[in-house]
């Protein structure tokens, strides 16, 4: 009886038995409040001359019963074979593997970085879960199509530079139809019709709950890149409550792949944030917040990204886009936050002063309050703060007057 290979990824134990032309697929494994470990398994053959699906069903890994009664079945199927010996060494393999869980490592001996930082250079990290919010209609979707055939495609535009790999679309909200439209005016307005391949999944229930049947699509169909549009009804439940929150990020990290999801805004925050519980901000690893300017009728919106939280670097300066409709393309190209008052407003403080500063010159405390609609209390703070770095007095006045020294971002 020859050893299987045994291969793990993403909640799926794939074994082959060379010598015996046997392949077992174990998923959906779920432990009990008794130890008792249930899962469903596949068993193949890649014998000539014999159908190559054999069986597929529940079984107790941890039930002596139930491993005599399966191997008994497939020797009924195929019984030149020592199923009793096979389905043994399965089920103590994969109990083994599924108890043990990850390695420690020694961190020393970890190897280094392979591959770039960020799936999509420089707003999205690589093999983490990354955020947009927004309240409703602010063009999250939008963008998010966007990155999914920049990053499909592997095509640079607008400063950013994909990692190429495959893109898998789960969408709670609205249909196939409705994403390929958006698919194929963003690929006419690239002028490239066509060269993107992303794979779509309308999905109506929680993200947690059937997780391991996305841990099977992403290993068949080698997904690197995942979006969720959006959170609210991938989580399901109450989301101002913690657990189904680190639920749902749970099921996202067995996925190992870099993910982006959609959700919207906190109502009637002195500050925005995703809306619900504190976890959705803290378990996600780079956060952005999406606002929008667009006139009624109007072919154009202008869209600021405002990057809220990076947990690894530096926070990255507003990214401004506007998005112009025709009925055979959309287009994307880039454009000045700061010029456009709507999106200004979601700067900060500092990138307002600055803003204002090196489109006006020097101006008083009074004169930048009233500017930028702040107090004079808090511009000062700003300037004192920032004096030297990014700000310096240029008169001696009884009202001196600040300029610049850096240039936004």
């Amino acid at each position: 009886m020859s050893k299987p290979d045994l291969r793990v990824n993403a909640g799926i134990y794939a074994l082959v038995w060379e010598a015996e032309q046997v392949a077992i697929r174990i998923d959906r494994l779920h432990e009990n409040s008794r130890n008792s470990v249930t899962c469903e398994i596949t068993v193949k053959t890649l014998l000539p001359g014999v159908h190559s699906h054999l069986h597929q069903a529940q079984l107790n890994l941890t039930s002596t019963p139930a491993r005599r009664m399966l191997a008994k079945h497939l020797g009924e199927c195929l019984p030149e074979l020592d199923w009793g010996a096979i389905i043994e060494q399965a089920c103590v393999l994969v109990l083994r593997a599924y108890r043990e869980g990850e390695p420690v490592v020694a961190v020393r001996d970890v190897p280094p970085r392979q591959g770039p930082r960020h799936r999509l250079d420089p707003l999205l990290l690589e093999g983490h879960p990354n955020l947009i919010f927004g309240a409703g209609g602010m063009g999250k979707s939008l963008l998010a199509v966007y990155f999914a055939v920049l990053i499909s495609a592997g095509h640079h535009a607008n400063g950013l530079s994909p990692m190429p790999g495959n893109v898998l679309y789960l969408d709670y909200e609205t249909s196939a139809e409705e994403l390929k439209e958006r698919v194929l005016g963003i690929e006419a307005g690239l002028g490239e019709p066509g060269f993107s391949n992303i794979l779509y999944r309308f999905c109506v229930h929680p993200l947690a709950s059937e997780i391991e049947e996305i841990q099977r699509i992403v290993v068949e169909r080698e997904i690197e890149f995942i979006i969720i549009d959006s959170m609210g009804p991938a989580v399901g439940a109450d989301l101002n409550a913690p657990e189904p929150i680190i639920a749902f990020f749970t099921a996202l990290r067995s996925l190992r792949i870099t993910s982006l999801t959609l959700d919207h805004v906190a109502k009637n925050a002195a500050t925005p944030t995703p809306y619900g519980n504190v976890y959705k901000g803290n378990l996600s690893r780079s956060v952005f917040e999406l606002r929008r300017q667009q006139e009624p009728g109007d072919d154009t919106m202008q869209m600021g990204l405002f990057h809220r939280k990076a947990n690894f670097g530096k926070l990255l300066p507003p990214m401004g886009l506007t998005a112009t409709f025709t009925p055979t393309a959309i287009t994307l190209a880039p454009c000045s936050v700061r010029d456009i008052p709507a999106l200004a407003e979601g700067m900060s403080v500092r990138d307002r002063m600055l803003a204002f500063l090196l489109s006006g010159g020097s101006a008083t405390v009074a004169e930048i309050a009233a500017a930028l609609g702040m107090t004079a209390t808090m511009i000062r703070a700003r300037l004192n703060d920032g004096r030297g770095k990014c700000f310096t007095q240029v008169s001696e006045d009884r009202e001196p007057k600040w300029a610049a020294l850096a240039k936004e971002g």
